[in-house]
């Protein structure tokens, strides 16, 4: 059975704050499709869990987590790394 949408964002949260603590490095990372089936405890995709997952992560943590073709990106929603203008 699949981990409720509460406990993997907890992870992916944990995770980065794990990334940024030990790294020092900014507060983004990227996992790759295959780890993230694993953290989810899925074997496949679909998009309205994915939507709960965000929804979740940036109501709770402040996440922006986007889905791309080869990882699923996960950053804080702050400006970390400022555009020199």
């Amino acid at each position: 059975m699949p981990r409720s949408v509460k406990s993997i964002v907890d992870d992916l949260n944990a995770l980065l704050q794990e990334r940024v603590r030990l790294g020092g490095g900014e507060p983004v990372m990227t996992i790759p499709w295959r780890r993230f089936y694993e953290l989810c405890e899925i074997t496949r995709f679909k998009t309205p869990r994915g939507e709960e997952i965000q929804t979740e992560g940036r109501e709770r943590f402040g996440l922006i987590i986007a889905y791309g073709e080869k990882v699923v990106l996960v950053a804080h929603d702050r400006n970390f790394s400022p555009l020199n203008e």
